[in-house]
């Protein structure tokens, strides 16, 4: 049995769609650090920048619950495909832009590709994985991200401060068409969710919102809303605190540490449950929000991303497998396009909040009220996982 469930794991569609998920997410990083800089190019002031990057998540407020109705009738690699396409052809169009608010509809357009394609890529993954592996299924497709993480915002920094805004916005677009390519080698049936007697009548519809699927989302946002000060404001906080370092390698050091919790990460929470992973992951990310906030030099800087990684490299798995865990196979695609909408609500929308906040109190400021958030997560977590055994 347990050869079995290696095979089924490690199977030819399992590891092209952690490639896909990789490239894909790797020209999207690229980009982390090329936004916020292009905005100032165009002449965008401090507030600007945040309110501009939050209207990538509009789009995926909207369309991100609808992938799994698309992905349960059409198929998660059309899905794939097609949102692939739209993050290629919106990338280039940053080139041309003569102001910073013509970035607006850009950014949203480009977030309908962003919001679908990893939704289908993490249900393919919940389809293929054996339920005894599950958690250890979404901590490689954690790793295969991460490592995106590790190299490409700092070489999206290094080809624009080196030679220009264009040629980074190109080679993002190209390494995301690659993925396209390797994506169409990859099974269109396999990759379905498989048909038997037990869920035939259950396969023919999903839900736009998987009400199972709400608690770990209100969760996960306590995180994802880190992500609007860390991807958006990290090279301003390098530049107050004059610390003299290339803020891309702040996600290098956050990707290395994410990369080698999963490697156990998943395990655990197969074994010992979701919440034994994701309490403590919560929990170091809050300290790691604090020790940003009060970021003089660059050891403290690197070591938030130290505890960054090793947090998030706990809870990723865990609360993608207590999401599956909660729902019936119709429902893997808008569960998982639940659960993610935490990225448009909290990491890309977080800069409504953020922005505004860092032109009144200055960037550290930000810091704290997110890392504050996570502590609040831990709390609620904690709280819902008593009153269900099924949050465990």
């Amino acid at each position: 049995m347990a050869s079995e469930s290696s095979q089924s794991l490690w199977s030819r569609d399992f590891v092209i769609n952690l490639l896909v998920a990789h490239l894909l997410l790797a020209g999207f990083f690229s980009l982390f650090m090329v936004v916020p800089g292009f905005i100032d190019k165009l002449g965008g002031k401090e507030w600007e920048i945040g309110v501009i990057i939050a209207t990538f998540g509009l789009a995926g407020v909207i369309f991100r619950p609808m992938a799994g109705k698309w992905i349960l009738k059409s198929g998660p690699k059309r899905v794939i495909m097609f949102g692939i396409l739209i993050f290629v052809g919106t990338t280039v169009l940053y080139i041309p832009l003569p102001s910073e608010w013509w970035i607006v509809p850009v950014r949203m357009a480009q977030g309908v590709g962003l919001a679908i394609a990893p939704v289908a890529t993490s249900t393919v993954v919940a389809n293929l994985a054996p339920e005894s592996r599950r958690g250890e299924g979404m901590s490689y497709m954690g790793n295969s991200i991460s490592i995106a993480q590790l190299y490409a915002p700092p070489i999206g920094f290094f080809i624009a401060d080196s030679f220009s805004f264009s040629l980074a916005f190109i080679v993002a677009s190209a390494v995301a068409l690659v993925s396209f390519f390797v994506c169409l080698t990859m099974s269109d049936s396999r990759t379905r969710m498989p048909i038997t007697p037990q869920n035939e009548n259950e396969m023919s519809d999903a839900p736009f919102i998987s009400r199972a699927a709400i608690f770990p989302t209100l969760i996960f946002l306590t995180y994802a809303f880190t992500m609007a000060p860390v991807s958006t404001f990290l090279p301003m906080l390098s530049d107050v605190r004059e610390l003299g370092v290339n803020p891309g390698f702040y996600f290098t050091i956050l990707s290395g540490m994410t990369m080698l919790t999963t490697l156990v990460s998943g395990r655990i929470a197969d074994k010992f449950g979701r919440s034994a992973v994701i309490i403590p992951g919560l929990t170091l990310v809050s300290v790691a929000m604090f020790m940003l906030s009060g970021s003089f030099t660059s050891g403290m800087f690197f070591g938030a991303a130290f505890f960054h990684g090793v947090g998030y490299g706990l809870i990723y798995p865990g609360i993608n497998s207590l999401v599956i865990d909660r729902v019936p196979a119709n429902e893997r695609g808008s569960a998982i396009g639940t659960l993610q909408q935490a990225w448009d609500i909290g990491a890309s929308g977080g800069n409504f909040i953020v922005g505004p906040i860092i032109g009144a109190l200055g960037v550290g400021s930000a810091f704290v009220v997110v890392g504050a958030g996570v502590a609040t997560g831990v709390v609620g977590f904690i709280t819902g996982n008593r009153k269900s055994k099924n949050f465990s």
